[in-house]
């Protein structure tokens, strides 16, 4: 009885496993917060329980390329394993996939996820054409410029305040 009992559980060993498939709910543009503070990106492995899946996000976010190695995963209240990691919200548009190692060793890609504000500030300068000088035009261009570098250096500083604060919440004293 015992030696059938192994052979069986031998045999369900080699049979290959299922897939791993995941579900994900891209946030809507209307729920991203402000250009540069933390938004949550979660992923449900839906036929797996195991919280240990190797997950990636791979992407751009406002033209600059993404990859993000997932932390461990968690059971949510369903038993599902679910993966979360915060990323800072685009200032235009943010667009992701997902890649899972599959149990098999490959590799599998998500369908692409696309997120962009209806509404993003930009700003320019013009002049008129003859009285103002070349080097004005020139002086107005690079402060514009510089608004724009010391916008998204502020984004960048408040975002890293943000998880500075959360882990001194995490860290004991």
């Amino acid at each position: 009885m015992a030696l059938l009992a192994f052979t069986a559980a031998a045999a369900r060993a080699d049979e290959p496993r299922p897939s791993i498939r995941l579900r994900h709910e891209p946030p809507q543009t209307k729920q991203l917060p402000p250009a540069g503070t933390l938004l949550p990106i979660s992923v449900q492995v839906d036929n797996s329980s195991d919280v240990d899946i190797k997950i990636r996000l791979v992407g751009s976010r406002d033209g600059r390329f993404m990859d993000i190695a997932f932390p461990l995963g968690v059971l949510n209240a369903s038993d599902r394993p679910t993966y979360t990691i915060q990323v800072p919200a685009p200032t235009a548009s943010m667009t992701y996939q997902f890649i899972v190692h599959q149990p098999s060793g490959d590799l599998t890609l998500t369908d692409k996820f696309a997120v962009k504000r209806n509404c993003v500030h930009t700003f320019s300068s013009a002049t008129p054409q003859g009285d103002e000088s070349r080097d004005y035009k020139q002086e107005v261009a690079t402060l514009v410029a510089q608004a724009r570098a010391l916008e998204s250096n502020n984004r960048n500083l408040d975002t890293a305040l943000k998880l500075i604060e959360d882990l001194k919440r995490d860290i004991p004293e």
